[in-house]
């Protein structure tokens, strides 16, 4: 278990040097002058005057070199430098949104499991009836709508033709519902298949023929001893998933205008706000990790086969 967790940890941190180095690189060959976006923000004649002022405020007069440099070093000493808009501290802008896109990652996750499991488990006991056959529909339309039709669509029917649900915003659990629906349902209809799929093919497996000649029903086998091994895959799944739900829910956020993490870093990139950006990259490569480094023991406790 101790090496388990020394090659984590050094998995960790290559991956976040890694992607602050190309986060890095990319950000300074992106098109557009952080300092020439400022002055225009705030109606500021863009002079050349003006404008070697405000780079040089902004550190971009330095060398590409020196800012990697102090980058890298702001990275592991926890100070990832002020933001160029509100002129306050980094890391204090994007804990200050993290709990409403953990919010509503949380609640996205929470809808996929459940489609996940319903559908899942209730196709691979009916898998030869009509209820298969609705499932299959179902997760078809699921994996086919993109995340923002699909949010567009159900601010128009429950929010403008209804009239049941807030369209954006956040506050009560009413504001959590359209967002979470649009962030989980789509891959929740997809995980239904693959999770229908591996306990069928478990079906095969010469533990469920011996507890058929013990004279027990489909439906235990399929709940009580073949869910257990079809799971593992879609337990990775879902960490992975959530782990893309907090780092990638920008379109939802911007669509149901929900204050998140998503939302903000679409400001930060339009005005060229570098040490934001790359503070998001680093927060989200962060805790993708994490959560990989949990999925992974948690397959372990639930497959001792693992620990080998």
């Amino acid at each position: 278990m101790v090496r388990f967790w020394i090659k984590h940890i050094a998995q960790l941190l290559f991956v976040i040097l890694f992607t602050a180095t190309f986060t890095f690189l990319l950000l300074r060959l992106a098109p557009g002058d952080p300092a020439y976006i400022l002055l225009t923000k705030n109606d500021i004649p863009a002079s050349e005057e003006a404008l070697s002022a405000v780079r040089k405020e902004l550190g971009l007069t330095e060398s590409l070199g020196s800012q990697y440099v102090q980058w890298i070093m702001d990275i592991f000493t926890w100070q990832w430098g002020i933001s160029y808009v509100s002129k306050e501290p980094v890391l204090e802008e994007l804990l200050k949104r993290l709990p409403a896109t953990i919010e509503l990652a949380a609640a996205g996750l929470l809808v996929m499991m459940s489609v996940t499991l319903i559908i899942g488990i209730s196709t691979a006991i009916y898998s030869t009836g009509w209820l298969d056959r609705m499932g299959r529909v179902i997760a078809l339309l699921g994996s086919s709508i993109p995340s923002f039709w699909l949010g567009f669509l159900c601010i128009y029917v429950f929010s403008v033709r209804y009239g049941w649900l807030p369209p954006m915003g956040r506050g009560s659990w009413k504001h959590l519902v359209l967002p979470a629906l649009t962030l989980g349902l789509g891959m929740g209809t997809v995980y239904a298949r693959i999770l229908r799929s591996s306990m069928l093919e478990m079906m095969n497996q010469s533990f469920v023929k011996a507890a058929k000649a013990r004279g027990l029903s489909n439906s235990r086998i399929l709940l009580f001893q073949v869910f257990r091994h079809a799971v593992l895959p879609i337990v990775t799944m879902l960490g992975t998933s959530f782990a893309f739900m907090l780092g990638g829910s920008i379109i939802v956020e911007s669509i149901f205008s929900w204050p998140g993490l998503g939302k903000y870093i679409m400001k930060a990139i339009q005005l060229r706000d570098y040490p934001i950006i790359q503070g998001y990259v680093i927060l989200s490569s962060f805790l993708f990790v994490i959560i990989h480094i949990l999925v992974d023991f948690i397959s372990v406790l639930i497959d001792p086969r693992l620990r080998i």
